[in-house]
């Protein structure tokens, strides 16, 4: 199987933001420097001041041997004006949702402010580029950028909830996906809704503790994420990381992403850079994962798959002795993760994709400094969850939680499988395509929901002080309005729309609630089976 890692490193000319005096030009240089001499190849992505400024074009001619550059579009003032707009940010850069990003713009605006960008990487380069990134790129510009531009990939921010102003919770969890004309968060359901560039998720997310670490607080470490001036930074952690995740499962492929934006400074990044550089070619020379560019990975999706594949993330061996194992299952109609906690066995996530459900910012404008890009929940272990009661749907006995004695795992064709067993009993959940089924030799066995019901249903007034950082004090949230039962099926309001959930096996007793038809549970979802 393949297990491609991506190093891409943004490039900002400006960092206005107060008490941060650092040198941009010098992680850049570094980052050069380390690749040059260990041979890596990777990817630089330049903002539009970076663009435009002469320090950073003759570092990028350094690197042109081993070294792709496309762009970061978050937008700054001199784009702005040079597409005949009004500048409006508090500085040349502001990270403001409103004014940073294209979301900020109307949707003709974005292509002007696109095309801005693209005219000068031309002048530049001779060529438009193979690869874009930002925290977030809409559905619009992405559809722009892959008709107009032949783009080839995309990458943007990992899920996470209000830091810094974004809340991207519900997506293709890892790897990359085809993503829908209505929704750039969504993974297409098929050929007519879907934009033909693949949109990597970016910073190596912890697949166990990166879902829910701003609730549970696991350690005093960084944001768990592969970041060399995060997580990123522990040697025995990255270790862990490309043991666990670039060498077990994947279905379609395993990936991560690595490198860093230069506004951290190289004093923040060096320790993990100069660790994680050298590891990830060591294990590039041993065959154990491929080096590819972002344009490069994005060339191999597109010749490898027709449509979103189903893809795997997980880890069997907890980090640092803690008792948690996780497996996280996305296809192109929903996502799902399982999470064992010391032999007690929860679905701590389950959201459903329906490209049908449009995001926020496809028809308007965002006029407020967070923004929001979700998909359809189901249960949310994050947002549902307190300090106190991790949320999540429990394999039960019909009154209280399993508590299993082993966790085995096995994938095959579209299907991952885990295997628990207890006191001569066993329970194999299976994810498919389509669907997920539990069979157990239990004949109590249910699935049964603990949540926070506020946190669920939009009562929770605490959601600024546990999701959002410094950086922007608001954490945009959506929450379930509505849910109710009727013959077997469980049916859910979320933004307005519409979704459900059916038990072709079991029996629906409330949300989230389903009794087992003799240890056997069969659910599907609607949507999917309508788009087969």
């Amino acid at each position: 199987m393949k297990s491609i890692v991506n190093i891409v490193n943004f490039v900002r000319a400006v960092e206005p933001r107060p008490g941060r005096n650092i040198d941009l030009k010098k992680p850049v240089a570094e980052q050069i420097r380390l690749m040059k001499e260990l041979g890596l190849r990777g990817t630089f992505l330049l903002q539009y001041d970076a663009l435009i400024s002469p320090e950073f074009v003759q570092l990028m001619s350094e690197c042109r041997d081993f070294a792709e550059v496309g762009l970061w579009l978050e937008i700054v003032q001199p784009q702005v004006e040079a597409a005949g707009g009004v500048w409006k940010g508090r500085y040349p850069w502001d990270w403001y949702n409103d004014v940073g990003f294209l979301i900020g713009y109307e949707p003709g605006f974005r292509k002007a402010l696109i095309d801005v960008a693209m005219d000068k990487y031309r002048e530049l380069y001779g060529k438009y580029p193979d690869s874009v990134g930002s925290w977030h790129i809409d559905a619009v510009s992405m559809r722009y950028l892959a008709e107009k531009y032949g783009v080839s990939a995309c990458c943007i921010c990992r899920d996470q909830v209000g830091t810094d102003g974004y809340t991207m919770q519900g997506g293709y969890y890892n790897q990359a996906y085809y993503p829908s004309v209505n929704n750039m968060f969504c993974p297409a359901s098929g050929k007519d809704t879907q934009i033909n560039m693949p949109v990597f998720r970016m910073l190596g997310s912890d697949p166990i503790l990166a879902y829910d670490y701003q609730i549970f607080r696991y350690d005093s470490e960084r944001c768990p994420t592969l970041e060399p001036a995060q997580r990123g930074s522990n040697s025995r952690w990255c270790d862990w990381f490309f043991d666990e995740v670039m060498a077990e499962g994947g279905l379609c492929f395993r990936y991560a992403q690595t490198g860093q934006e230069n506004s951290f400074g190289w004093d923040r990044m060096k320790n993990g850079t100069e660790y994680q550089f050298p590891l990830i070619k060591k294990l590039a020379d041993q065959g154990k994962i491929d080096i590819l560019t972002l344009g490069e990975s994005g060339k191999w999706f597109k010749d490898s798959f027709e449509l979103t594949p189903p893809a795997t993330m997980l880890a069997q061996k907890a980090w640092d002795g803690n008792d948690l194992r996780s497996v996280w299952y996305s296809s192109r109609y929903y996502r799902a993760n399982i999470l064992w906690d010391h032999g007690v066995v929860r679905l701590r996530d389950l959201y459903l994709f329906d490209d049908r459900y449009k995001e926020h910012y496809v028809d308007t404008r965002c006029d407020t400094h967070a923004c929001e890009f979700r998909n359809l929940p189901v249960m949310d272990g994050a947002i549902y969850s307190t300090s106190d009661l991790p949320a999540g749907i429990y394999l039960t006995d019909g009154v209280s939680p399993i508590r299993w004695d082993s966790m085995s795992y096995e994938e095959s064709d579209s299907h991952a499988a885990i295997t628990l067993t207890s006191a001569g009993h066993s329970a194999t959940v299976t994810f498919g395509e389509a669907g997920v089924s539990v069979s157990s030799d239990i004949p109590s066995l249910s699935l049964t929901a603990r949540f926070d019901r506020d946190r669920a249903f939009g009562s929770f007034d605490t959601a600024d002080e546990q999701f959002a950082n410094h950086n922007n004090s608001k954490a945009n949230i959506t929450y379930i309005s509505r849910a109710h039962t009727d013959k077997n099926e469980i049916f859910l309001t979320f933004d307005g729309f519409e979704y459900s959930l059916k038990a072709t096996k079991g029996e629906v007793r409330d949300f989230f609630d389903i009794a087992s038809e003799n240890g056997d549970v069969e659910l599907c979802f609607p949507h999917a089976e309508k788009n087969r």
